[in-house]
């Protein structure tokens, strides 16, 4: 009797032990502090401290474990030891030096390592009484989709910074204090020549480069035309929102007739900046609709390439189709300006790579053909025949407005354009 009691206490001791250790040994592995010591990535602490996640609410803290793993009961511990397994793997056998953290933050990656019951778990009310008129929008689209869709898909950074995309982002349409040019007249075009374009009453300048086009296949009556040395940048754009967006039409009588675009909601440059970069997550109407303004303040008719013309330039560009790492952006995690690489040798830049761009060809579906390839593709997958098509409900699965905009895309960052005129010789 005595000996199973010892035995029986023994048992009990060593249970009690056991989930002892289980519990404190949880409790550490689940702490921030631990989290850190693993994870080399110092910008992931640096940017939570930013954020709202890492403010006292209600006399708490939001940890790691309570964004990137799920709720106890809903897979907890299968998941922190995949995850547990993965780190160390990772912090041992692997340098960090040469991660990508800005492409593993980007939403197909964090859609991985955050999981969308815990911000359930947490925001347990959906329509609280502080919440605007854009967030109930948002979240009566959630709720209607919620099967499609993740909360960081609108909230990607609430976690890491104080970026927030349900917010109409109207500063980025102020006019910037202009340079000492300011261009009185567009460019007179004399020959077939490069030339530079000047948009009157800005400061606003972009390169146009000739292509001869007198050996098109399938269209031996096409003219000669000019294309824009580099992707239009957010120079160009900026200029464009901020004298015909819908809520603050600008005074310019060149462009009356010419309904712009509402303000976007977030930073449609993803924070990768503005001046020189190409613009970004504006629809195909949105594109249609610059050129329309940009031939209304030059007095030229501006367009968007055919498929064809586009490739015929890129065949002129590299000859060969080789593609140097010189000259083409496929870093996986955001656009470049075009300083940073070389020109091909027909002058243009980021014909390959940056931005996938906008052709004028209409399918039958009413999607688009881009050209091109954007920083997302590889180098060996780009050829001038390369094409893809646009991808309109899925590039605006995340906008709650019905019906859903006409002028960005909520979902695409990795599409822009290029402008192309006609060269009619006298």
């Amino acid at each position: 009797m005595i000996k199973r009691l010892t035995q029986l206490t023994l048992l009990l001791g060593s249970c009690i032990l056991i989930a002892f250790l289980f519990k404190t040994g949880d409790a550490y592995t689940s702490s921030n502090d631990y989290c850190n010591s693993c994870h080399v990535h110092d910008h992931a602490l640096y940017s939570w401290h930013q954020s709202i996640h890492s403010k006292p609410n209600n006399n708490k803290l939001v940890t790691c474990i309570e964004c990137h793993l799920p709720p106890k009961g809903h897979g907890f511990y299968q998941a922190k030891i995949k995850a547990g397994w993965r780190d160390l793997y990772a912090y041992y056998l692997k340098d960090s030096s040469t991660y990508n953290w800005q492409q593993k933050s980007q939403i197909e990656h964090a859609k991985i390592h955050t999981f969308k019951a815990s911000c359930t778990n947490c925001h347990t009310k959906l329509f609280p009484d502080s919440l605007s008129s854009n967030g109930e929008l948002a979240h009566w689209h959630y709720v209607r989709n919620k099967d499609e869709m993740h909360c960081i898909q609108c909230h990607l950074n609430v976690g890491h910074g104080n970026y927030s995309k349900t917010t109409h982002n109207l500063s980025i349409l102020n006019k910037k204090a202009p340079k000492d040019t300011i261009y009185i007249k567009a460019a007179s075009i004399q020959s077939f020549d490069n030339f530079t374009e000047t948009i009157p009453e800005s400061d606003v300048s972009f390169k146009m480069i000739a292509v001869k086009n007198d050996k098109l296949h399938n269209n031996k009556s096409s003219q000669a035309f000019f294309i824009g040395q580099i992707e239009v940048s957010w120079d160009e754009y900026l200029l464009f929102l901020s004298e015909t967006e819908s809520e603050g039409r600008g005074e310019n009588t060149q462009v009356d007739g010419i309904s712009g675009a509402t303000p976007p909601w977030g930073n449609p440059d993803q924070g990768w900046g503005l001046g020189k970069r190409p613009a970004i997550t504006m629809t195909h109407h949105a594109a249609t609709t610059y050129c329309q303004w940009l031939s209304k303040k030059t007095g030229k008719n501006y367009r968007l390439p055919t498929a064809e013309e586009w490739e015929f330039a890129a065949k002129l560009a590299y000859p060969n189709s080789k593609l140097s790492e010189e000259q083409i952006n496929t870093n996986k995690t955001q656009t470049l300006e075009p300083d940073d690489i070389k020109p091909d040798i027909l002058g243009t830049l980021h014909l390959f790579g940056n931005v996938n761009e906008f052709c004028a060809d209409v399918l039958e579906n009413g999607e688009y053909i881009i050209k091109g390839g954007s920083f997302r593709n590889f180098k060996e997958e780009l050829s001038p025949q390369w094409k893809a098509v646009t991808q309109t409900e899925q590039w605006l699965k995340t906008d709650p407005q019905i019906p859903k905009s006409i002028w960005w895309y909520s979902d695409c960052n990795e599409v822009g354009f290029r402008v192309v005129l006609s060269f009619h010789a006298e």
